[in-house]
């Protein structure tokens, strides 16, 4: 009864308005710092990094809101970019969970009161083979191994809820998952690769060895359980890995057959000329392949899909309206012609060659070329490639200096987390709300919504102690 309590004090607060602040949880930033519990262990499986199976512990860097009292917090899993192979060996110098967006990002949601992951996955596949079929089929089982890590992540912590006494203080209820660059490709798996026919398109066939490039039966099913032992080690079996939202900060769908009616909401956010992803349908493009690895359908056709079957009304009413809604909007809708997009909800493109590819992105060369050189890597190889994914960034650190070109890259943190976060707000605090929560053998509340009165009513086989409300700070108002 606890639980169904807390998640009704949160809907009614607005009763106690005169007792909180001006700042609202969940979508502003309410807490001023956030500890981090580094390097938790949330599974452990098989990794093809060098080739053959590799037992690998699977790591996360947990983010919370220093000094919360709330104990029953919604939980975010925000995925790592890379290309599918760990930072500086991808010869990039993004692709791990401690990178300057990854960090920034999960800080900033954190301190709205949010549980926040920064979660890595499972690495390897083989870009520079000069066959296709061999590029595409690796490239394919490595989202499709993100998709299994990250599905054991929501597993661990339901788990932990069940059987650790909630160690970090989550309501498993209202998860959402997202990603950004490659982590982008596995969120968007996530929220709409669930049926086997979905892999089993001709696009997902090996003409050369004569079989389909997933092989469940090998590799596991999407949960991770199941396979072959020597591929695929299950994790947390028993638990359920369901989420009520999805979003990406670039990355792609496999293909847009997978986006089907009645799934979940997606937010996605793309660069309108990402040079590593279609922004619409067309191939994907990695630094280091051989040719083509295989084609995709980037936001523009995820966005048209989701307003085709409805999945993101709820985004819709009551309308978001800020500054960010309108300037996505203002594009979607004077790019009608080229994109097809107006009219639709959760789509922001980032607007321009220069902005297409990470502008959210910023580093320190001489930690940079530190690094890739314990790493055996060559550092002015490294920075060249990011400086080509990030040109304005190159210009604005070589001729103004590093504090402006990191200031730039944090002004689009300030874009995504201003997009993002009403609609996440939308999608797990208010759109999972209804009367439906409640087992009607245990509580009745009315009338709904209410002004100035509400009703507690439960029945006698599971009657109510106490009822407290909250703040949005996370403070006790009234008991």
């Amino acid at each position: 009864m606890k639980k169904n309590l807390l998640l009704t004090a949160a809907f009614c607060a607005s009763l106690f308005a005169n007792e909180t602040s001006a700042q609202t949880r969940y979508l502003d930033e309410v807490f001023t710092s956030v500890t981090v519990t580094s390097n938790v262990v949330y599974g452990n499986n098989l990794e093809v990094l060098t080739g053959a199976p590799v037992a690998t512990d699977l790591l996360m860097d947990v983010y919370e809101p220093a000094g919360d009292m709330l104990t029953d917090r919604p939980l975010i899993l925000y995925l790592t970019t890379g290309s599918f192979l760990p930072r500086y060996i991808n010869q990039s110098a993004t692709g791990s969970k401690t990178d300057s967006a990854v960090v920034e990002m999960c800080s900033r949601l954190a301190k709205q009161g949010y549980v926040v992951a920064a979660v890595d996955y499972r690495k390897g596949w083989n870009p520079a083979s000069t066959v296709q079929d061999t590029r595409t089929e690796t490239i394919l089982q490595a989202v499709y191994r993100g998709l299994q890590d990250s599905k054991t992540c929501v597993r661990f912590f339901r788990k932990d809820v069940a059987t650790n006494s909630n160690s970090f203080g989550i309501d498993d209820t209202r998860i959402a998952v997202g990603g950004q660059g490659s982590g982008g490709y596995i969120s968007l798996a996530y929220g709409s690769l669930d049926k086997l026919s979905e892999i089993q398109l001709q696009k997902f066939y090996n003409f050369t060895s004569g079989a389909y490039m997933v092989d469940t039966a090998m590799l596991g099913d999407f949960s991770g359980l199941g396979g072959n032992a020597a591929l695929n080690t299950p994790n947390h079996a028993g638990y359920s890995d369901d989420v009520l939202m999805t979003f990406n900060i670039g990355g792609a769908v496999g293909d847009s057959t997978w986006i089907e009616a009645g799934e979940m909401p997606i937010v996605t956010m793309q660069g309108q000329a990402d040079f590593f992803a279609p922004f619409q349908y067309g191939i994907v493009t990695v630094p280091g392949t051989g040719g083509f690895v295989i084609d995709v359908s980037g936001s523009s056709d995820i966005s048209r899909m989701q307003e085709k079957f409805g999945n993101n009304d709820v985004f819709k009413t009551p309308a978001i309206t800020d500054v960010y809604t309108t300037r996505a909007n203002d594009f979607n809708t004077a790019n009608d012609a080229t994109y097809g997009n107006a009219g639709d909800e959760g789509l922001f493109a980032f607007e321009g060659a220069a902005n297409g590819n990470g502008p959210w992105e910023w580093l320190d060369t001489a930690a940079t070329k530190a690094e890739a050189a314990a790493w055996g890597q060559d550092g002015d190889v490294i920075l060249g490639n990011f400086y080509a994914a990030n040109p304005v960034f190159e210009y604005l650190y070589e001729n103004v200096g590093y504090a402006a070109a990191r200031a730039r890259a944090i002004a689009y943190c300030d874009t995504i987390q201003g997009y993002l976060s009403p609609r996440l707000y939308r999608g797990l605090l208010e759109q999972p709300f209804s009367v439906e929560e409640f087992s009607a053998t245990e509580i009745s509340v009315y009338p709904n919504p209410a002004t100035d009165q509400i009703a507690f009513v439960s029945e006698d086989s599971n009657p109510i102690s106490s009822i407290l409300f909250y703040s949005l700070e996370g403070k006790v108002v009234r008991t």
